[in-house]
């Protein structure tokens, strides 16, 4: 009986906010973290709700963009090891693109003591965590995204259209069999094919839950980007 009523009271939260995390879900509930995932398992086989990485959907929220905290939640130790092969590839002097992406933010912290390195960034979260790093940091602008903690639209593709940037560090949702990389946001799709047009050096960081999956808007494909970073071998491999 207590837990039927609390899932009733995980399915309301939901309702409400759409997407969680395990760990927002117990303090809304009352609930320990496993105890809840419990329930969530027994949610998900009667179709009420959806696991995904880092945390739980609404089935009809499956396709959409996900908010900063699940996606910040979603694999953090294959992120920041990702992270950190990245920034090898950055040398002094570099005018560096990154996207939106929670995997791409955190290669700034593996970038001390590069000097004279400039970041063009759409992402608001790079800009709070680095604004005493002395690295020069530069915003694309544009219309900004709350629940993506971005910026995005025709404001930023014209900004990102004038710079001419050594590397690019992007991220996707989705990187198909074949090698296509697609994402469900139109908005951040439209951006980065500016930002890969303006780069020299495109870098795509991808972690293996990504592997197989076809999102709404293709990016690009494995030809079009010169290094790809995972935690495992690549499907085509």
């Amino acid at each position: 009986m207590v837990s039927y009523i609390r899932r009733q009271e995980i399915m309301n939260y939901l309702k409400k906010r759409h997407f969680s995390t395990v760990k927002e879900l117990a303090a809304a509930v009352y609930a320990s973290e496993s105890s809840v995932r419990r329930d969530v398992s027994e949610l998900e086989k009667s179709g009420s709700v959806c696991r995904v990485y880092g945390g739980v959907v609404l089935p009809e929220y499956t396709n959409s963009v996900m908010p900063l905290s699940i996606r910040d939640a979603s694999n953090p130790e294959v992120k920041n090891s990702l992270a950190k092969r990245a920034a090898k590839y950055v040398s002094e002097g570099d005018t560096v693109f990154m996207d939106g992406s929670s995997t791409v933010r955190r290669i700034v912290k593996h970038l001390a003591g590069i000097k004279n390195l400039k970041i063009v960034t759409n992402n608001c979260r790079i800009f709070e965590e680095n604004c005493d790093s002395g690295i020069k940091l530069y915003c694309t602008g544009g219309r900004f995204v709350p629940q993506s903690g971005i910026f995005t639209g025709a404001a930023a593709e014209e900004y990102a259209r004038n710079v001419n940037a050594d590397i690019m560090f992007f991220s996707s949702q989705a990187i198909s069999e074949s090698g296509t990389v697609s994402d469900v946001s139109e908005e951040e799709t439209a951006l980065r094919r500016v930002m890969l047009s303006r780069a020299k050096k495109k870098i795509f960081l991808c972690d293996s839950s990504k592997f197989g999956l076809v999102k709404t808007f293709t990016l690009c494909t494995k030809d079009d980007i010169d290094v790809i970073i995972s935690d495992k071998a690549l499907p085509w491999e």
